[in-house]
């Protein structure tokens, strides 16, 4: 086996010596062990940290998604009390609620492919 010095913080220490004492392994064992599950664990964060960028970016869209369709509802309903023709050819609520989600879907896949392209 390979050795390898080390220089840790006295609080580090004090704690390996707590666990220790309520332990039946060697000091240089449980060292060895407890260097081996942080390795682990440093692997698998590294592993997972694109899968929560990933999510972390979707949460965003939808966010954002659901904000730009907030507005332009806010905006015909503004609209409407002011007395102004909406701005939607529709004939039902369901199709005018189809048409903003169509819109601000392709608002944002536009605005994807801008920032992709820069």
């Amino acid at each position: 086996m390979q050795r390898i010095v080390s220089y840790l913080e006295d609080d580090v220490i004090e704690n390996i010596k707590k666990l220790y004492k309520n332990s039946d392994i060697s000091i240089s064992k449980m060292a060895s062990e407890l260097m081996d599950i942080g390795y682990k664990v440093k692997l698998h964060h590294e592993s997972h940290s694109s899968l929560y960028e990933e999510r972390k970016a979707a949460l965003i869209d939808k966010h954002t998604e659901y904000l730009l369709k907030i507005m332009a509802i806010s905006t015909d309903i503004y609209r409407c009390i002011r007395n102004e023709k909406s701005k939607y050819t529709e004939k039902t609520f369901d199709e005018v609620l189809t048409t903003i989600h169509n819109r601000t879907q392709d608002f944002i896949n536009r605005k994807l492919e801008e920032s992709g392209n820069s």
